[in-house]
């Protein structure tokens, strides 16, 4: 049985989360709005992200926010593409030492965006792996 343990909280800044945690180092992932780790760190210890970061950038009819943390996008950087809004929840399961977290298909840019967050048992190691799927009727070349 793993040691890693996975719950859902509520974060005063950033709504419903997830905690994933060894007892060494712990990680909050966004589920309202992202998928984003917006916390990384020592259990007990200051984050290793940035926290403030109130930038945001209108998009369509909607708006982009700079929250700080870890988040993916495309590359290579072009706006309005890159800047998405991830304003809506995302869905969640768990996996073997993590969690996996998927994006709803990006309505204007038509790309699915999933990240494989696991923790190794005991370490302070992370392994983030990123998903990007083109639900276009076309090719785009993009990268993580």
């Amino acid at each position: 049985m793993s040691s890693i343990e996975v719950k859902e909280m509520k974060h005063n800044k950033y709504g419903k989360c997830l905690e994933l945690t060894n007892g060494i180092v712990d990680l909050i992932i966004t589920i309202d709005t992202g998928p984003r780790v917006v916390r990384y760190g020592f259990i007990g210890r200051e984050n290793e992200f940035c926290e403030e970061a109130p930038i945001t950038l209108p998009v369509g009819k909607e708006e982009w926010r700079l929250m700080g943390g870890h988040r993916l996008w495309h590359s290579p950087e072009v706006y309005p593409r890159t800047y998405s809004p991830d304003n809506g929840p995302v869905k969640w399961s768990e996996i073997e030492g993590g969690v996996k977290v998927s994006q709803k298909v990006e309505p204007w840019v038509q790309i699915k965006k999933e990240m494989e967050i696991t923790l190794m048992e005991f370490s302070s190691k992370v392994k983030i792996v990123h998903h990007l799927t083109n639900k276009n009727a076309w090719p785009v070349e993009l990268a993580a």
